[in-house]
C-alpha cells in the first residue's frame, strides 16, 4: 500500500517526465563553402562550439560544405569537423558533388562515414532518431549534372513517403540543402516542388523542414510545417541554434564573429 502511494504521489508531482517532453537541441551549419584558403573559419567554429556548448545533441551540416567538388577539400572539411565533440551529420549540396570531377554522391558519403565513424550513414538519404524526434535527410542533388535547382526525383520521393509512413505517431524533422519555399532568384528554385508537396500532404507528422542554399535567413510556417532556411556560414558568419520541445520548434541565428555563450 505504501509503495502504491509513493508511485501515485510521484506521478501527481511530475516526478516521472513523459517521453514527449524530451528536449532536443542542435546546431545547423549550412553553406560553409570551404576552400584551403579559408579553412581557418571552420577550425575557429569547431573550437568555439566545443568551448561554448555542453548540451548539444548533434550538429548538422546541410550541404555546400566545400566550394568546389574537390576530393582534397572534402578530406580537409572532414578532418576539421571530426574534432567536434558532438555527434555530427553531413548532407550534400550542389557544390559538393560532380561525377565529372570524380566526386560522386556515393564516394562522398562513403568518405564521410569513413572519417566520422560507423554511426553515420554512407547513404545521402538516411534517418536518425534523437529522443522522440525522427530526423530524415534528403538529397536533392544530381551528381551527374549538379546545379542550383534542387531536384527530388521519383526515387527520393518514394523513399520519403515510405519513411514518413513508418513513423505516423512520431514528430518528424526533414533536413535538406534545398528549401521548399519559393525564391525570387529563379535559378535557385526547387524543380517541380509540387511533387514534393504532394508527398507531405499525405502525412501529418512533419513539424519542420530545415535547409540552407539561399544564403539568407528565412522562416515561415506553411500547412503547420516550420520552414527554416539558414544563412550561409561562409566567411565565418552564421549558424543556427535550434531547440525542439513538446513539438514546438525554437530557433536562434548566431553570428559566429560576435557570439559569446549562447542559450536557447
Amino acid at each position: 500500500m505504501l509503495k502504491l502511494l509513493v508511485v501515485c504521489l510521484a506521478v501527481m508531482t511530475g516526478f516521472f517526465t513523459p517521453a514527449y517532453a524530451h528536449k532536443i537541441k542542435f546546431i545547423q551549419v549550412s553553406d560553409v563553402h570551404l576552400t584551403k584558403n579559408h579553412s581557418q573559419h571552420l577550425e575557429d567554429f569547431v573550437t568555439g562550439v566545443n568551448m561554448k556548448f555542453s548540451d548539444i545533441d548533434f550538429i548538422v551540416f546541410t550541404g555546400d560544405n566545400i566550394d568546389k567538388p574537390k576530393e582534397e577539400d572534402l578530406y580537409l572539411f572532414l578532418k576539421i569537423i571530426k574534432d567536434i565533440k558532438f555527434t555530427t551529420y553531413v548532407l550534400v549540396g550542389n557544390h559538393d558533388l560532380s561525377k565529372k570531377h570524380n566526386l560522386s554522391c556515393d564516394k562522398y558519403m562513403k568518405l564521410v562515414r569513413k572519417k566520422l565513424g560507423t554511426y553515420h550513414s554512407s547513404k545521402s538519404n538516411y534517418v536518425f532518431k534523437k529522443g522522440e524526434i525522427i530526423f530524415i535527410t534528403m538529397n536533392g542533388v544530381k551528381d551527374t549534372a549538379p546545379g542550383s535547382h534542387g531536384f527530388y526525383g521519383k526515387k527520393e520521393l518514394l523513399w520519403l513517403d515510405k519513411m514518413l509512413s513508418e513513423y505516423p505517431d512520431k514528430k518528424v524533422v526533414i533536413l535538406q540543402h534545398f528549401p521548399i519555399l519559393d525564391t525570387p532568384i529563379k535559378s535557385h528554385s526547387l524543380y517541380k516542388k509540387e511533387r514534393y508537396l504532394k508527398v507531405l500532404k499525405k502525412h501529418n507528422n512533419v513539424i519542420a523542414i530545415i535547409s540552407g542554399h539561399y544564403h539568407h535567413d528565412r522562416e515561415e510556417v506553411c500547412d503547420d510545417i516550420n520552414h527554416i532556411v539558414t544563412k550561409n556560414f561562409s566567411n565565418n558568419r552564421y549558424y543556427k541554434l535550434i531547440k525542439i520541445e513538446n513539438g514546438f520548434v525554437h530557433t536562434k541565428l548566431i553570428d559566429n564573429r560576435h557570439s559569446a555563450q549562447e542559450t536557447l
